[in-house]
């Protein structure tokens, strides 16, 4: 397995047509964690913030292996068997307890793609509260694979690399390919925005806008049709951009 730091960059293309990962209204959830915030034609902000998850998994299983033992342990086992017994559960609910500490005490950590004017912001791993906004441009995102516990291949995921800061930043494992074509055409600022009913409300003031512009040429290229809401928009753009 090639480690990411030795890779090049994913470039800035729109590769896939973007199904799995469309944001679609019901997906648009304030204050919600791990939900996305804001998607409109100015902002796409995802909360990045950890989930209680973790700590159900650990704590629920500790719970169970004490219930477990309870019921199964024999009378006849001795004290110092039955507290080893005990002991088996513990790791599980200290690890528990400790992502319950990290729900609380976590800062809010938040990717921010601001297209107009072509930035992103991203947080810094773990508890540290700042976050680092940078031009679109200027991001480093690398494609690396996902493994288990032996070290076997199970699927890939693309973070980011910050080569100053040294730090990363996971993105998204499932679909990343398609994720990644989103995130790109989303910040193609010059091309409609991508498919999903979240972003309907806004797809008009965003033509105009662009058509305001001219309807300059795209930022990125593109391996598929990103076509206008509605023909006669796509006829517009046509007679004006040329594209």
């Amino acid at each position: 397995m090639s480690s990411f730091w030795k890779n090049e960059p994913l470039e800035k293309v729109i590769r896939y047509p973007i199904e799995y990962h469309q944001i679609h209204q019901e997906k648009v959830k304030p204050s919600k964690r791990l939900e996305v915030q804001e998607a409109n034609d100015l902002f796409f902000v995802t909360n990045e913030t950890s989930s209680l998850t973790s700590f159900y998994i650990y704590f629920g299983i500790g719970v169970f292996a004490l219930i477990f033992i309870w019921i199964t342990a024999s009378q006849k086992s001795s004290s110092e068997e039955i507290i080893s017994f005990y002991a088996i559960s513990l790791p599980f609910l200290l690890i528990g307890l400790f992502h319950l500490i990290v729900f609380f005490l976590v800062p809010v950590k938040e990717i921010v793609l601001d297209r107009i004017n072509g930035k992103i912001t991203y947080p810094r791993l773990f508890g540290n509260k700042e976050h680092r906004t940078i031009q679109f441009d200027s991001l480093h995102v690398f494609e690396t694979m996902t493994t288990t516990g032996d070290f076997a291949t199970t699927g890939k995921k693309i973070r980011i690399r910050d080569r100053k800061y040294d730090y990363t930043w996971d993105l998204e494992s499932s679909k990343p390919d398609e994720y990644w074509s989103f995130m790109v055409w989303y910040m193609d600022k010059n091309r409609p925005l991508p498919p999903g009913t979240a972003f309907d409300p806004y797809r008009k003031n965003d033509f105009e806008r662009r058509k305001a512009e001219g309807f300059p040429e795209p930022l990125y290229q593109s391996f598929i049709d990103t076509p206008e809401d509605t023909v006669e928009q796509q006829k517009e753009r046509k007679k004006i951009g040329g594209w």
